[in-house]
């Protein structure tokens, strides 16, 4: 022992005898956790988060990691929901104990964020949620669980908010709006949701139709949206469901003056269009969790660099949900920076003191992330955007919409298209 102690004497005495600091180490990765779908239904969501988590993490290591962590580097560990609850659940705990991450990210699905948050806040692990919007989420009184994106009652005034919108500069619009959702955690909430508003504002509900995830033939429910002529009609589905439903959709040519609003989802996905024709969708309206026609004019040299990084890798620009993988791994830099440590408790207090007005965290067109004390971010917004002419273009809020995009309300019917 007493020789090991010379020799490191020595060996300190001779690197500074010949003008050598002494070796430093290295700073320890911070881990951080993920919980999304990166197979079965809501597959193609999940990976376009992880890509998107994945090229900020890049962005941030290459430019010196973690400052006030003396440079240590993010390490992300992904883990699949397979969008089922209790698998979703399962890995978040796998997470916590086993790879012993300091924060986690998850899961895309309400239904599977909903129980998977409860197993981080019971082991005091700060979670942040990504994609989500199931109102109960973030009304349980949790201390560890933040969300920076909507919730649904945010997105389905959103959706009221731009038909408003558009009445008002046009003098027309619908009295009468069709539900049609997914019969799941974030369908039923956001259905709910339309219903409160629209009684509110004065329009009558003529469908109300929920289904089960996973359909073959809509044939059944198409007959019903038929039937009950609504001016305009809500949709609520993933991408495997919405997929179907626009192709049957489109073959049956059904006409709804007002036009179809999808609430994302599906809708919010590459492939979905990559997989129907144009003129299924044509004149969509969609609420986006991000400003889809943002990347013609932002000149912000990360913001571009995410976005060549991205497409390298998915062949398609940035879209919805790579948004939010890359503001969900900006927003905890912000966070460790601020924490200086990889103390769960401690991350939890810096994000529960969060109030970010500027830079990458709010690529997703937020003005703003600053948590309730339910950990709700308040100032969370999306945009509503209508299929125009092959593109999707921004037409609400108004200050979002470019000054040659003029929306076109009503829809044409099919015979004139």
């Amino acid at each position: 022992m007493i020789r090991q102690i010379l020799g490191g004497t020595l060996a300190l005495a001779t690197a500074a005898a010949i003008g050598l600091a002494p070796a430093q180490a290295q700073p320890q990765d911070v881990t951080v956790g993920f919980v999304l779908p990166l197979s079965g239904g809501s597959a193609t969501i999940g990976n376009q988060t992880k890509l998107g988590a994945q090229v900020a993490a890049e962005q941030i290591n290459a430019a010196g990691g973690i400052a006030s962590l003396g440079g240590a580097k993010l390490k992300l560990i992904f883990a699949d929901s397979q969008s089922k609850p209790d698998i979703g659940a399962s890995e978040t705990e796998r997470l916590i104990q086993r790879e012993n991450v300091s924060l986690l990210v998850g899961a895309y699905n309400s239904a599977v964020t909903f129980p998977a948050s409860e197993v981080a806040e019971r082991y005091k692990t700060p979670w942040i949620v990504t994609g989500a919007v199931k109102d109960e989420i973030t009304e349980r009184g949790f201390k560890y669980v933040f969300r920076p994106n909507n919730k649904a009652t945010y997105d389905a005034r959103e959706q009221l908010d731009a038909m408003d919108l558009l009445k008002k500069e046009t003098g027309k619009g619908p009295s009468s709006i069709g539900l049609f959702y997914e019969g799941t955690d974030w369908g039923r909430s956001h259905a709910a949701n339309i219903k409160k508003f629209a009684k509110e504002r004065g329009y009558t509900i003529s469908l109300d139709e929920s289904f089960p995830p996973n359909q073959v033939d809509f044939t059944a429910q198409l007959l019903k949206i038929r039937a009950s002529k609504p001016e305009a009609l809500i949709v609520v589905a993933y991408t495997p469901d919405h997929l179907l439903f626009t192709r049957q959709y489109f073959e049956n040519k059904i006409n709804i003056p007002y036009g179809i609003h999808s609430v994302g989802g599906g809708s919010e996905d590459p492939s979905f269009y990559k997989a129907v024709p144009q003129k299924a969708v044509d004149y969509l309206f969609v609420q986006e969790d991000w400003q889809i026609d943002r990347l013609k004019t932002d000149k912000d040299p990360r913001v571009l660099d995410a976005n060549t990084r991205f497409k390298a890798q998915a062949g398609y620009d940035i879209n919805s949900y790579g948004a939010q993988g890359i503001s969900n791994v900006y927003l905890i830099k912000d966070v460790l920076e601020r924490a200086a440590s990889t103390d769960r408790e401690k991350i939890r207090d810096a994000l529960a003191a969060t109030d970010i007005t500027s830079g990458m965290p709010l690529i997703v067109g937020y003005q703003r992330i600053k948590f309730d004390e339910q950990g709700q971010n308040t100032f969370g917004h999306g945009v509503i955007s209508e299929n125009i002419g092959g593109e999707r273009r921004t037409i609400w809020p108004s200050a979002n919409r470019a000054p040659d995009t003029k929306p076109v309300w009503p829809v044409p019917d099919w015979s004139a298209r």
